[in-house]
């Protein structure tokens, strides 16, 4: 870095290895059978609801269709997930 330079130019630092644990981080655990849906997971309620989706393809999804709270819970969850994952392996390698 020039001396002037405060801004770090490389501030992505491209390291895939918590982008793939944060991934597996979340997915594992979406895939894992609660009661709250009857016995499935949140990512088996997830891609049913895709499925049942593309059944009536040309149509989108209703407002008040289960499929907006399943989507939406199970990406908020994933990006929340890799942003402490990257936040937390950065951390800790520069102590």
């Amino acid at each position: 870095a020039k001396s002037g330079d405060t801004f770090p130019r490389d501030w992505l630092k491209r390291d895939n290895f918590p982008l793939i644990a944060g991934f597996l981080g979340w997915t594992i655990p979406s895939s894992i059978p609660v009661g709250s849906y009857e016995g499935a997971s949140l990512f088996y309620r997830l891609n049913e609801s895709i499925a049942d989706q593309f059944s009536h393809f040309p149509t989108g999804p209703q407002v008040n269709d289960p499929f907006w709270i399943y989507m939406l819970t199970w990406h908020i969850g994933l990006f929340l997930t890799l942003t402490l994952a990257k936040i937390g392996y950065e951390g800790r390698k520069e102590g």
